[in-house]
């Protein structure tokens, strides 16, 4: 069975699975036994990863070499799984 984290490249899903393991190992075991994610289960791997983003700024508000991983895995991440709030008609 493919997992919700399968669809992301293997650089930006290390990355992913790096954080997640840190900073909510719960959502990294939800995210690795299920084949979609839910709009919640998206909203908190963005979260921790922005947190994780925010951590890791030089000077200048610019990202380091860790917070472009970082930067580079939440967009991956989002090209895989687009969140959709438009609500259904």
């Amino acid at each position: 069975m493919s997992s919700v984290l399968s669809a992301i490249p293997d650089d930006a899903r290390a990355v992913i699975e790096d954080e997640l393991a840190r900073r909510n190992p719960e959502l990294l075991r939800l995210l690795q036994g299920s084949q979609r994610p839910t709009i919640e289960q998206s909203h908190a791997l963005i979260d921790a990863l922005s947190d994780a983003l925010s951590e890791n700024y030089e000077p200048g508000h610019i990202p380091n070499e860790r917070g472009r991983a970082i930067d580079h895995a939440i967009g991956a991440y989002l090209l895989a799984w687009p969140i959709d709030r438009r609500r259904p008609e």
